[in-house]
Parts: structure tokens; C-alpha cells; sequence
């Protein structure tokens, strides 16, 4: 299992051999603003890049793309922190894109600027640690409205590699099992939805599940997320009027709270794994119903 921490750091580590292949083996700094040249331009930049080959190209191309989705995670994730952190995130990434798109620099040479990157990536990671996390790494699962109508008994859920996790239900899945069991046109369908929607109700008896309730005690505890995502902090091609994005919505806003834990998509819907996927978020299928399952 991975934290989302893990996932961001690997994919630094992948940006920084595409960076290092960029800068060591294609590119090349020369000073463009000579001060004691007939002409001064006053910039702070006085060197630039030399044109790219073909290859430096496409590996700047790629190297673009994978930075673009790593950072906008890492900003969604960061954005409700203080002033200072958001102003070093601001400041580390001006930094990389400009070296990235390869801009006219203050780096008089390509070890130079790919060293201070490696700083600058190094260090927005660091960022990651402002961020409070409640669970003790206790792994948190969120399955879908398919998950749960393929194996609705979550108490009798076993993961090999989990003692211990959390259960958190997302209002869209709750909406979309209020819905199913009315308007479903097969007839075990809506009577899964009914039982889980009852089963869930019934926890309610152990306590608040907006806080979170024992299903099994020692090894799988239920907690219902209230708030719908408002869609401002989070990635920027979702889509609040597709169910799914706004299920991957309030699984980022989910994650930002629980940065040190693992957290993962229970899903058999491979759209939804495919989105889980691009947004570096970890997913897993449901375990296999077992005959004593509910509704199975």
C-alpha cells in the first residue's frame, strides 16, 4: 500500500531523470545580455537556451505533461495551507516551468540549473509534511456504488494486506443508492440498494457516522462524508455534473485530510479506475462476494 505522499514523491524522482536528461545530454546555456557589449539590456536574465534538437524536444514535451499532473495535484492538496507555504510553492514552481519551457535564465549553466531544480522539486514535497493527518496511517478505502452493490456486506470485507482500515461512504454514492433503489429497472438491484441504505442506517445505533462508527471491532470502522465538494481546490478537468468526478472530487478533498495514509478507490468500473489512475490516485477491486454476503 502507498500513501498519496509516496505516489507525489515517486513522481518526482521520474521528473527529475527526464530533467536531467533535458539539461546534461540536450541542452545548452549561453550568455545572450553581455555587459560589456555595445548594448545592455537591464534583465535579470542575462543567459538563455540554445534551440533544442529534435529529441531534446520530445523529451521536454513529456517532461512538460508529467509536471503539469504532478503539480496540479500537489497544489489542490496544498491549497488550504498558510500564506508562507503557498508563496514557496509559487516561487518553486516559477522556477522549474521556466527551466522546464526553457526561458531565458539567471543559470549561467545546465548543472547549475538542473541542481537548483532538484532543490526546488525536493522542497515542494517537503510542503507535504504542513499537512495534518488525524488517521495514523490507518488505510481508508472508498469504494463506489458498484462496489457496494457487487459485495454490499462491508462488515465481512477482507483485504490480505490490510488488519485495519476505514470505510468512508461519499455522498454521491449515497445519492446514487437512494436512487437505485426507486428507479432501478432490475428488481435485485434496488433491493441491494435498499439493504445497504438500512444497513448503513442501522449503524447509526454505534454512534455518529459523520465521526465514525465500529463495524467490526479492531479491523473496520464506517464513516459517512456529509459535505458535497464545492469543486473549487481540486483537479481541473473534473466535471461537477458527471457522478464520477464529483466522487473523485470529494476523494481528493478526503486524501488532503488524510496525506499520510493510504487512501483507495474500491472500484470494478474501469472509467472510474482509468481516472483514478491519471489523477495518481490508488484503486483496488472489491474482494469476491463470499455466499453468506448479503444479497449475494
Amino acid at each position: 500500500m502507498t500513501t498519496v505522499v509516496k505516489t507525489l514523491s515517486l513522481q518526482s524522482t521520474r521528473i527529475l531523470a527526464f530533467l536531467k536528461t533535458l539539461l546534461l545530454e540536450h541542452s545548452s546555456i549561453f550568455e545572450w545580455n553581455n555587459m560589456n557589449g555595445p548594448i545592455v539590456v537591464i534583465s535579470a536574465n542575462n543567459y538563455a537556451y540554445k534551440d533544442l534538437d529534435t529529441e531534446g524536444r520530445q523529451i521536454q514535451t513529456r517532461l512538460s505533461q508529467d509536471y503539469d499532473k504532478y503539480f496540479q495535484i500537489l497544489k489542490i492538496l496544498l491549497a488550504k495551507q498558510p500564506a508562507n507555504t503557498i508563496g514557496e510553492l509559487i516561487k518553486t514552481n516559477e522556477l522549474v516551468r521556466n527551466t522546464i519551457e526553457q526561458n531565458n535564465t539567471y543559470f549561467t549553466t545546465t548543472i547549475e540549473a538542473y541542481n537548483e531544480c532538484k532543490k526546488a522539486i525536493e522542497k515542494q514535497i517537503g510542503l507535504l509534511s504542513h499537512l495534518y493527518d488525524p488517521s495514523n496511517g490507518m488505510p481508508s478505502l472508498i469504494p463506489d456504488t458498484n462496489a457496494l452493490i457487487y459485495f454490499p456486506d462491508i462488515s465481512k470485507w477482507t483485504f490480505p494486506e490490510m488488519n485495519q482500515f476505514t470505510i468512508a461512504l461519499m455522498p454521491t454514492v449515497l445519492e446514487e443508492l437512494d436512487s437505485l433503489k426507486i428507479n432501478h429497472n432490475n428488481s435485485t438491484v434496488r433491493e441491494k440498494a435498499e439493504k445497504i441504505i438500512r444497513m448503513i442506517k442501522g449503524y447509526r445505533n454505534r454512534g455518529s457516522l459523520t465521526e465514525g462508527v465500529n463495524i467490526v471491532k479492531n479491523k473496520i470502522k464506517l464513516v459517512a462524508i456529509p459535505i458535497e465538494p464545492n469543486g473549487i481546490d481540486t483537479l481541473p478537468w473534473i466535471d461537477l455534473r458527471n457522478n464520477d468526478d464529483r466522487f473523485l472530487c470529494s476523494t481528493v478533498d478526503f486524501i488532503r485530510s488524510h496525506i499520510c495514509s493510504p487512501v483507495i478507490v474500491v472500484s470494478r468500473d474501469i472509467n472510474l479506475q482509468n481516472k483514478c489512475e491519471y489523477a495518481l490516485i490508488p484503486y483496488k477491486e472489491p474482494p469476491e462476494p463470499i455466499s453468506t454476503s448479503m444479497g449475494a
